[in-house]
């Protein structure tokens, strides 16, 4: 588990933020201290109990919150404007959540003292860092000149590249210009056998990828980039496949996943395009943990819009003829057929063949993911569903019953999945979900084509995780209340 860890994330970025956590527990302690009257005491004084249970609550929180603010990546971690702005900004919404758990706990003993705690955690917290982050960190791994043979080993992670054409040639001369990055690469890997034994400013290119399981156990290699420009979707999906049957992490550079860069701000580094592919799985976030999180989440959803979704329900009955719930068979994980519901937003009977042109030429032509425009056949109560996604509410009983995730690529009806190209279908391979990354970055865009849409559900399909899932519930929340990109 902790070296899974360690895999992923690198020695450098577990040191700075264990560097946080310190200075944040460090804050904690001074601030409940100074404002004490008892000193030491304070701390053996069981009715205080809460008050550091709360701050120790923030203390930790501080790393998810510094996470979202991506200050955990080369580009921000180096730059010290942009980094000090950042560390405010998650800094104080770390405070903003210690004053709701103080408000919530609720009892005297909370409150007492709590401005004056929360103001004085949130000036040292932010002394502390700044100084750790910006003198003592940023020197030290931030150039390697800084640091003694033995430590610089220990930082750096050892990489192959595959593709040793131009991309990989620029590669390379990035990082020998890059000491800092902590990248040694050792070998290149070409399918192009001509390229065998010849050397890549100075880095020798070993043999194609049959090689690649052999030659990053062989040379214990940590990291994977894939410098490849000239390739289709379907071959870089099967060569990311290949390199996720090693230990290793993924990392690609170029711009196949532009889209991710371009919406996301994915990217590691400020000069150089690369986006991480987790070679496997969280084991903190397995299919049984996401499917408890889907269940504990979908039960508190229904129990709040039981009441609403009868109000709902009346309407469509009363304004159209018809049933009140649209149902169909759409198309699942491993392509597994499965019954879905919506609120019926359409008039009854209607010709679906508008809709299979319209997605006949978006994905054979591949424009941009716009639905239909001034559609006739849907009722003006189903207009209104439509523009804030509560026709979708139905679907929480998908969820419930396991065919369904609250986050996912989003199911396809059967006609549009015998449109695909194979790659497309590779999106199924996790569980469809009611929300994902297409879906609150893609939705009626015109800057976004279909393929992007299905690039940016794959990149979700290869990383999925408890914290990625909670970013897109929380950015579909303001698009439902707004109403954006619906129709």
């Amino acid at each position: 588990m902790f070296s899974w860890v360690i895999k992923k994330y690198g020695i450098k970025k577990l040191l700075i933020a264990s560097g946080d956590l310190l200075c944040t527990l460090a804050a904690a302690f001074l601030a409940l201290y100074l404002t004490s009257k008892t000193g030491i005491a304070y701390f053996s004084n069981s009715a205080f109990l809460e008050k550091i249970l709360v701050f120790l609550f923030g203390a930790f929180f501080i790393i998810p919150v510094f996470r979202y603010y991506q200050l955990y990546k080369h580009k921000y971690f180096l730059k010290v404007g942009e980094q000090i702005l950042l560390i405010l900004k998650g800094l104080l919404i770390n405070s903003i959540a210690i004053i709701l758990m103080i408000f919530l706990v609720k009892t005297q003993e909370a409150i007492h003292d709590s401005r004056a705690q929360v103001i004085l955690y949130f000036i040292i917290s932010l002394a502390l860092i700044s100084i750790v982050r910006i003198f003592i960190f940023r020197p030290a791994l931030g150039s390697s000149s800084y640091l003694g043979g033995n430590i610089n080993r220990f930082l750096t992670r050892r990489a192959i590249a595959i593709g040793a054409g131009g991309l990989g040639r620029f590669f390379t001369e990035s990082l020998s210009m890059k000491h800092y990055y902590h990248i040694d690469l050792i070998a290149f890997l070409d399918d192009d056998i001509a390229k065998k034994d010849h050397r890549i400013n100075g880095v020798p290119v070993l043999g194609t990828t049959d090689r690649l399981q052999e030659v990053t156990t062989k040379l214990d290699i940590d990291e994977i980039y894939i410098t490849i420009q000239k390739i289709d979707n379907k071959n870089l999906l099967d060569l990311i496949e290949k390199c996720k049957l090693t230990t290793c992490s993924i990392n690609l550079v170029s711009n196949h996943f532009d889209i991710v860069n371009t919406k996301l701000d994915e990217n590691e580094f400020h000069d150089l395009k690369i986006i991480s592919i987790s070679s496997k799985t969280s084991p903190l976030y397995s299919e049984k943990f996401k499917r408890i999180f889907d269940i504990s989440v979908t039960s508190l959803i229904i129990a709040v819009v039981f009441l609403p979704s009868l109000i709902i329900a009346s309407l469509i009955k009363l304004t159209s003829k018809g049933p009140v719930f649209y149902k169909t068979q759409v198309i699942g994980k491993n392509g597994r057929p499965f019954t879905w519901y919506k609120f019926r937003t359409m008039k009854h009977e209607n010709d679906p063949s508008i809709h299979k042109e319209h997605l006949k030429k978006l994905i054979i032509e591949n424009h941009a993911n716009l639905k239909l425009i001034k559609d006739m056949r849907i009722t003006p109560v189903g207009r209104l569903l439509r523009k804030f996604s509560i026709d979708e509410l139905p679907q929480l009983l998908s969820v419930f019953k396991g065919d369904m995730s609250l986050v996912g690529p989003r199911p396809c009806l059967p006609y549009e999945y015998e449109i695909f190209k194979e790659w497309h279908k590779l999106k199924y391979k996790v569980i469809p979900g009611m929300t994902g990354l297409a879906q609150i970055i893609a939705r009626n865009r015109k800057d976004v084509t279909f393929n992007d849409s299905v690039l940016l559900d794959l990149y979700y399909a290869d990383n999925q995780s408890l914290w990625f899932d909670l970013k897109i519930l929380f950015r579909t929340l303001p698009i439902m209340v707004l109403g954006k990109g619906g129709v």
